[in-house]
């Protein structure tokens, strides 16, 4: 796990030294291990290093291929690359080390940006051409690392975190109407939009290839949709067996590493399984780490130490309150890197983890998606079952919606009742403000781009886009994982968790092990009810008070807190995002109020808030 950038002038000639200096300060958090870079003529590659496998000096990057042709930085992890290597050994390949960064560079030199669909793994990579002097770029099929890139009519540049970017003066300091009418959107910011104008996050899945006269061309080499498309009969028995020997065999390869891994846990199923499965598997004595609040509504204490004691692990606990979050808040602006109304207990969980001098660590992040947890998965089949039944006079009830419901539900029942099909419905459950709320809603900042709502409507269409037919829950499933997995939670998760220098590692989300759920799953939904395919799926069983206690997300008391120590926070969010135009002048008053009264959610005030301070002091 690391941090990577790198520039190429299509002029050529030699670069500012400074720049490489710049570059690799501001990632030195995400590779505080060691550093490297690679400079020719108008090319710069640059990275810093947490060495996870193959701790040696040998694994330095940027590596070189033997002729020097080509050169690789590579952020991530190669969770098959023993695999790969003795494949590529039997063909006659020899290797200097024992790294999957040169198995993953000379799987490039041998099939190009295609064999990258054979990489179980997250990754993000550049690789220069000396020869045809071209840069490729490529990320992981979820989009698990992060990679922005920047190209401009003179030169192109690249790095793990946009912050980098700005901070090496690499890019210009304008925001992005785009990113924030699509942050207002979802409370989030999907690929390819950023909250900076001029910088793009590439595309889960997919390559740039850039030439050194400046002309770029691109591909894809896998797209996670793929695997909810309609596909053959299974039967229960047949996806029990094979669900079980996936989620081993994904568990197992996540465990790969040189250094110990420790576990985030929850008091919830997700978590809780990894544990299981690491344990059976010889694993035994894991540190686990939990965050914990006062609240007993929200704490998940009780239930977490008793997973960690069921299965012998050594526990640990963070306690976080109200006047922590306001203290830190600057520090977890200055980390999150794109504007995001979550990532809070995310930071405190890492900070508290690679404070004990651990590397690497498990998440039961995309077990929701995976298994169909989320109340979406019931909740839009029942949206669909009202449509079909009230027939035309569904959009009726839209106008009933403004006298029965507060205004901001009545604003999602309205969307779907306009086009009751499943993408609306996941916008009205998973949206954050609907397009029919944004005429007064957001500022002259804005309104004076008339750009933004289309590139915000291709964004969505290339996140939303099905790779075929498919059954009703595979849908949910599909846009749940491009859109809040992909688009926020691996996202936060990574920016939080690398600026403690911290690597998270997510077993559930896994190709291999996607492909074989999906879209068997929805043929047998009994399974999804409270993930009974991941927990009946387990040689030792959890607890039963885990297994049958109802959901509850792993969240903070915002609510509360925002109505005491966070009230001056959020509103000072707020007033500041106002003030710089990108919500109208009105909006703080009317969105606080509403949450005062209990006319709306809390996280639309923190939402905003966030979006302000994010904005007003990111780096």
């Amino acid at each position: 796990m690391c941090g990577i950038a790198g520039l190429v002038s299509f002029t050529r000639g030699p670069l500012d030294n400074s720049i490489a200096a710049a570059l690799s300060g501001a990632l030195r958090h995400r590779g505080p291990d060691g550093e490297g870079s690679f400079s020719s003529d108008g090319v710069l590659l640059v990275h810093r290093r947490l060495a996870i496998i193959d701790l040696s000096a040998a694994a330095a990057q940027p590596m070189a291929a033997d002729d020097g042709r080509y050169q690789i930085v590579f952020n991530g992890e190669v969770y098959n690359f023993r695999e790969l290597r003795r494949e590529m050994e039997g063909r006659g390949e020899r290797f200097r080390t024992a790294s999957d960064t040169e198995v993953l560079l000379r799987l490039i030199m041998r099939e190009g940006p295609d064999g990258l669909a054979r990489v179980r793994g997250m990754f993000a990579l550049a690789v220069w051409d000396e020869r045809e002097r071209t840069l490729l770029l490529a990320r992981d099929r979820f989009g698990i690392k992060p990679l922005y890139v920047a190209l401009e009519a003179r030169q192109a540049a690249f790095a793990s975190e946009i912050g980098a970017l700005r901070r090496s003066g690499l890019v210009s300091r304008d925001i992005s109407p785009a990113g924030v009418l699509a942050y207002l959107s979802w409370a989030r910011i999907p690929a390819p939009l950023t909250w900076l104008r001029g910088v793009e996050a590439l595309e889960p899945g997919t390559w740039m290839r850039i030439a050194g006269d400046g002309t770029a061309s691109r591909g894809s080499f896998a797209d996670c949709a793929e695997s909810y498309a309609d596909g053959p009969a299974v039967t229960e028995t047949e996806l029990r067996a094979a669900a079980a020997d996936a989620l081993y065999d994904s568990v197992r390869a996540h465990l790969v590493a040189d250094v110990p891994v420790g576990l985030f846990l929850s008091g919830g199923i997700d978590s809780g399984a990894i544990l299981s499965i690491a344990t059976s598997i010889g694993h035994r004595a894991l540190n686990t780490y939990t965050v914990v609040v006062d609240d007993a509504e929200y704490s998940e204490r009780a239930q977490a130490a008793r997973v960690a004691g069921a299965f012998g692990a050594t526990h640990h606990e963070l306690r976080v309150e109200a006047r922590g979050i306001r203290d830190d808040l600057g520090a977890i602006v200055r980390a999150i890197d794109q504007p995001t109304a979550d990532a809070v207990n995310s930071y405190y969980v890492s900070r508290a983890v690679a404070a004990t001098g651990v590397k690497a660590v498990l998440s039961g992040v995309g077990g929701d998606e995976l298994f169909g947890g989320y109340p979406s998965f019931e909740r839009v089949p029942a949206m669909l079952q009202v449509s079909r039944a009230l027939g035309p006079a569904l959009r009726a009830t839209g106008a009933a919606a403004t006298l029965a419901l507060p205004a901001w539900r009545a604003a999602k029942w309205q969307h779907f009742a306009r086009d009751p099909q499943v993408e609306a419905a996941y916008r009205a459950l998973r949206g954050f403000f609907m397009p029919a709320e944004w005429p007064s809603l957001t500022g002259p900042a804005l309104a004076a781009d008339a750009d933004a709502v289309d590139a915000v409507d291709q964004a969505e269409q290339g996140l939303f886009a099905a790779a075929g037919p498919e059954a009703g829950a595979a849908s949910i499933a599909r846009m749940e994982t491009r859109g809040f997995l992909g688009a926020q939670l691996l996202r936060d998760i990574d920016a939080v968790s690398m600026t403690h220098g911290l690597e998270v590692r997510v077993p559930f989300v896994d190709h291999e092990l996607h492909r074989t759920i999906w879209p068997a799953l929805g043929q047998h939904p009994a399974l999804m009810k409270n993930k009974r395919l991941l927990h009946e799926s387990l040689r030792h069983r959890l607890p039963d008070e885990i297994v049958n206690r109802p959901k509850q997300g792993f969240t903070l008391p915002f609510e509360s807190w925002m109505r005491g120590e966070l009230r001056p926070t959020v509103q000072d969010g707020l007033h500041g995002l106002a003030a710089q135009g990108w919500i109208a002048p009105t909006a703080p008053a009317d969105v606080w109020t509403a949450f005062e009264r209990g006319q709306a959610h809390w996280s639309r005030a923190w939402g905003l808030a966030m979006l302000g301070r994010f904005l007003a002091e990111a780096p």
